[in-house]
């Protein structure tokens, strides 16, 4: 689904000089390519070879929440991983454009054809970035991403 996501989000893009509804669509689609690869890099870490239609996969897919997504890159250990925290860097400013490509009140001139195209670009890049990741960065993602760490 991630590479049909980006595949969208390219196309939207084409048209974002047109119609810049297109140009929001590629946005947000484009970032929800990235949450999905994430989904996919966490379950593949935690399930290895598990099918996703089994009722553990869906749950873990699932378990990937907005919110502590962004935070997690800005604390520790994500935060002090040279191959992560540039990732973390670009996710947190797809993720804030593809907020205001969702919820801001219509406006053509709110992302310039060239910024669209420059934020799908960059997610695809992300995309790449995390699947060649080592295996022991993507642990690390994974268990960061879905478990919050304990204050006490």
């Amino acid at each position: 689904m991630v590479d049909e996501l980006l595949d969208a989000a390219a196309m939207l893009a084409g048209e974002a000089s047109r119609n810049p509804s297109c140009g929001r669509r590629a946005v947000s689609t484009a970032y929800y390519a990235v949450f999905h690869a994430l989904s996919d890099l966490a379950t593949g870490c935690l399930l290895p070879g598990v099918s996703n239609e089994a009722e553990d996969y869906v749950r873990i897919y699932r378990s990937l929440d907005h919110g502590p997504l962004k935070n997690a890159f800005i604390q520790a250990p994500l935060k002090d991983n040279p191959r992560l925290r540039p990732i973390g860097g670009l996710i947190a400013h797809l993720q804030s454009e593809r907020v205001r490509a969702d919820y801001l009140p219509a406006d053509p001139l709110l992302f310039p054809h060239s910024q669209v195209l420059d934020l799908v670009l960059q997610a695809s890049q992300i995309v790449q970035e995390l699947r060649a990741l080592t295996d022991d960065d993507r642990r690390k993602l994974a268990v960061c991403l879905l478990f919050r760490t304990r204050k006490d």
